[in-house]
């Protein structure tokens, strides 16, 4: 156990501080996108594009034989579940990674987010999504075994795209705020420490490296799943590391009422969403993408779905209505 909680933590705390540092929360990134900015999305497939090659790489190296492979694709609930999360980190305006460093930076609103995410993965467990599984899980799972190539030329293919995608548009990297990394440092910081939590998650005996998906239903059960545990715990203690250490620093603050509530039914969803499509921000968008998983890309895809879906009726809901014909302006 001593070992798994080591492991974990120290995956945690990096990936922790790439986050804060970088202000890559999923949510923001697909948010931007859809808004044209492109800084954070290009951090984070530049982050998946070396977490792929990594991957590749670790699967090929001994001792790493108890390491997942890719995950299975369930049409029906990675397509549901995608949804859900998506509409949760509209509704909470965070991602689960993003709930946990930014209650490292000091907001006391996320204690409320990431309890209706435990709440929302306890619920879901409960309710069986039918539907079939169209590819098992492994690397029949993944995107070069259904082309019939071998993983480590297709993950190098991903880093020729990305890289060229990169070097077109080289002024989109730049810094928005101050103190934050440029989407090529982030991105490059984040294949860094997810290709290194997943080599902590061999030596530590965890089957999958950056996840979330699980922590609170193994816990109660009895049976904890240590290194996810800490690894999500380090998440809050590199943000707090690096927020303290130049990245905008710690400010303890609560939130208006108003969003505690959105905190917290977003945070249900978000644990919802998370246990029905087999993965979360993390598991899915980073991991999974890494993995080249076919469900990975059809959760991520609808999670940016999701997010745009609620934004068109949040904002159609809020907008001023215009005057009846004949009526005063």
């Amino acid at each position: 156990m001593i070992g798994e909680l080591v492991t974990g933590a120290v995956a945690g705390v990096g990936m922790g501080v790439v986050l804060q540092r970088g202000q890559l929360c999923f949510h923001s990134a697909i948010a931007d996108g859809w808004d044209g900015r492109w800084l954070l999305v290009r951090a984070w497939a530049l982050g998946v594009a070396i977490g792929a090659v990594g991957l590749s790489v670790l699967y090929l190296l001994p001792g790493t034989s108890g390491l997942n492979r890719g995950l299975p694709f369930t049409p029906v609930s990675n397509v549901l579940g995608g949804l859900l999360i998506g509409i949760g980190m509209a509704v909470a305006r965070s991602c689960v990674s993003g709930l946990f460093t930014k209650l490292g930076e000091g907001m006391l609103g996320c204690t409320v987010g990431l309890l209706g995410w435990g709440v929302g993965e306890l619920v879901a467990r409960q309710v069986p999504v039918p539907g079939p599984t169209v590819l098992d899980g492994g690397a029949a799972g993944t995107i070069p075994t259904v082309l019939g190539l071998p993983r480590l030329p297709a993950a190098l293919l991903v880093v020729a795209v990305v890289g060229a995608w990169l070097w077109r548009r080289p002024g989109l990297d730049r810094a928005e705020h101050r103190g934050q990394w440029s989407s090529l440092r982030t991105g490059l910081a984040l294949g860094i420490v997810l290709v290194a939590g997943w080599a902590l998650a061999a030596v530590g005996g965890a089957g999958f490296g950056p996840s979330s998906v699980g922590a609170v239903a193994s816990t109660a059960d009895g049976m904890p799943n240590w290194w996810l545990v800490a690894f999500l715990l380090g998440l809050a203690g590199g943000g707090a590391l690096s927020a303290r250490g130049g990245g905008g620093g710690i400010t303890v603050r609560g939130e208006h009422p108003v969003r505690y509530v959105q905190l917290g039914t977003g945070g249900v969803l978000l644990g919802a969403g998370g246990w029905i499509a087999g993965g979360c921000n993390l598991g899915h968008g980073l991991s999974g993408m890494a993995q080249l998983n076919v469900s990975s890309v059809v959760v991520v895809a609808t999670m940016a779905l999701g997010v745009r879906l609620t934004r068109v009726v949040t904002t159609r809901r809020t907008s001023p209505r215009p005057p009846r014909s004949g009526a005063r302006p």
